[in-house]
This record gives C-alpha cells, structure tokens and sequence, in this order.
C-alpha cells in the first residue's frame, strides 16, 4: 500500500503527464477546419481515457489545464478560458461513473457504465462550443461548427473506445496503481 504522500504525488505526477498528452493530441494532432478559428482534433478521447484512470478532481484539472494549454500552444488564446471549463465538464461524467462510490469494475476502464459517456461528453463539447461562439461571434455562424465539432466527438469516441479496450486487455489501471 502507497502512502498518502507518495499517492498525492503519483497522482499529481500522473494528472500533469496526461494534461500533456491531452495538449499534445489537441495542437498538434490535428485538422484545421477554416471556422470560427476550429480545428478537429482526438484530445478528447485522452480526456476521456483520464478520467476513467484518475480520481475526479484529478482528471478534470488535467483536462482543464491540457484543454487550455492545447489552446495556447495552437494560437488560439482567446478560447483557453472556454475550453478549460468545456473540457473539464467533459471529464466530470466520466469521473463520476468511475468514483467509488459508483465503479461496479474499478479497475477497468470500459464498463458499461461508460459505454454511453462520450455521447455525453460529445454533447458536452457541441452545446458548450456553440454557446461560446454563439456569445464570440452570433448564433448563425456558430451553427457552422457543429458538424465539425460531432466529427470530433465521435472520432474521440472511437479512439476512446478502442484504446480502453487495449488498454483493459493489458490490465493498464493494475499495473498503474500497484
């Protein structure tokens, strides 16, 4: 059994690397869609797989600060703000199914608990960008990211779904947290 110290710091250590993963696969790892400053990207689904690994407030920071890191390293400041709040509400559902208190297979990270999740978490991201740009810029225009932004979604859903099957398959939440 690890320490709380030593716990504290494994998860700090372990929110920080996955916040840098998550900027990564935002910024770099992407396709410009030429709207509203957008781009489609898979960060998403490292989100995703986050916050079915670390406990919630972990995994929202983590997703807050490489949502808006991401932001900052692609030139878009102006939305690091947005998308620290969007990104860490789309941990938060995940967060939740995996809390003790819910996690019927804690060591697992595809469940049927989070089998539907990306769908919320997707609807998370689509109603959260449109309202931002809906406020940025006006409603219409907003309206012309929302098929970029459901590509997104569901591609991070993809990723999710098969990395989290690997990942389960190879035991990665045992051997994380041994």
């Amino acid at each position: 059994m690890i320490n709380s110290n030593k716990q504290k710091l494994r998860l700090t250590v372990l929110t920080a690397l996955f916040a840098a993963v998550t900027a990564v696969m935002t910024a770099f790892v992407k396709i410009n869609t030429g709207i509203n400053e957008g781009y489609i990207h898979f960060g998403d689904s490292v989100i995703y797989l986050t916050a079915c690994i670390l406990p919630m407030p972990y995994a929202c920071v983590s997703a807050a600060v490489g949502g808006g890191l991401a932001d900052l390293l692609a030139g878009a400041a102006v939305w690091a703000p947005i998308t620290a709040v969007i990104k860490a509400l789309n941990a938060l559902p995940f967060a939740i199914v995996h809390s003790p208190k819910f996690a019927k297979a804690p060591n697992k990270i595809l469940s049927k608990a989070t089998v539907p999740i990306p769908i919320l978490s997707g609807m998370i991201t689509i109603f959260g960008y449109l309202l931002a740009e809906s406020i940025m810029y006006n409603f219409a225009s907003a309206l012309t990211s929302v098929p970029f932004s459901v590509v997104q979604a569901v591609g991070s859903a993809a990723v999710f779904y098969a990395l989290s099957f690997s990942l389960d398959k190879i035991k990665f939440k045992n051997r994380l947290f041994k």
